[in-house]
């Protein structure tokens, strides 16, 4: 049975499209689904209204062809979808919402600082309000050579994160790699002048790693699976984004509120978009289903 029955793809006929082509098709290799490779576009509406639809037709028709040249130069089976909206992300969720996706996957953006705040962060938006899991393939990813090999999986003991976790062990499963749980502690900020556990005394990392290791160790033996497991203390953010150099994939569940020391929030997951060196997959709260 296929991991993904069906897989949205954002293409923009840029870098950060093809970015995302080359994920896309890595994790289709690996897991299976239909894809469908969407282009949204921003149609002039101050033309003349007589001129308006056949305008507009016409250049639907050069975009859609245009798509098509993509796909096939990537040598990807794909269906084709060309859409009028001003919000690339948003037209990403609404194809994933009506296709009933499993995976949407987009591209960091190539540009940096103003340039990328004015031109919109598409990774971003379509992570806000997602119907299902996104992937995000880092900027350069289609001009690297590609394998899934490695696959992390955050993990807090959440719901969200054992879900994440088990989605990592089915992709890994169907690509033949090995699964990495990492466990990331957050420094417990101090109520007093003095901690009452100090992240520098000698037993602190003795007791994170053992808290740690347990809570990994029972979430794999709960999915009937084996792989190796991790501790980090610090920045969940930071940690992860470090890891993610040594890693294929890595995997995060994600949610908008929950006590302030949980490792895998929103925010969390948010900067990962922007800082991971891997490709990310983020599984949304609302994503979670029942087996």
């Amino acid at each position: 049975m296929s991991v993904f029955e069906r897989i949205v793809v954002g293409v923009d006929g840029r870098a950060g499209g093809r970015d995302a082509l080359a994920l896309a098709s890595l994790l289709r290799r690996a897991c299976g689904g239909d894809l469908v490779a969407v282009h949204a576009y921003r149609y002039d509406r101050s033309v003349p209204l007589d001129r308006a639809d056949a305008l507009e037709a016409t250049m639907r028709a050069d975009l859609l062809a245009e798509l098509e040249a993509e796909l096939d130069s990537a040598d990807m089976l794909a269906r084709p979808v060309v859409a009028d909206s001003p919000s690339p992300a948003r037209v990403l969720q609404d194809t994933a919402q009506r296709e009933r996706a499993d995976l949407v996957v987009v591209g960091q953006p190539h540009r940096s600082g103003a340039d990328r705040i004015v031109g919109g962060d598409v990774a971003a938006g379509t992570l806000h309000a997602a119907p299902c899991a996104v992937a995000v393939a880092p900027a350069g990813f289609a001009e690297r050579t590609h394998a899934l090999a490695t696959i992390g999986a955050g993990f807090d003991d959440s719901c969200e994160s054992r879900e994440a976790l088990a989605l990592a062990r089915r992709i890994a499963h169907a690509a033949g790699a090995v699964v990495h749980a990492l466990y990331v502690d957050v420094p417990p900020l101090p109520l007093w002048p003095v901690p009452v556990l100090d992240p520098e005394s000698p037993g602190y990392d003795a007791a994170v790693r053992h808290r740690g290791e347990h809570e990994l160790h029972s979430a794999l033996a709960e999915i009937g699976r084996d792989g190796d497991v991790e501790v980090l203390v610090g920045s969940p953010a930071h940690e992860l984004a470090r890891r993610s150099r040594d890693l294929d994939l890595l995997v995060v569940g994600s949610r908008s509120h929950g006590p302030a020391r949980r490792v895998l929030l929103g925010s969390t997951s948010t900067r990962l978009v922007r800082e991971a060196a891997c490709p990310l997959l983020v599984l949304p709260r609302c994503a979670l289903r029942a087996d």
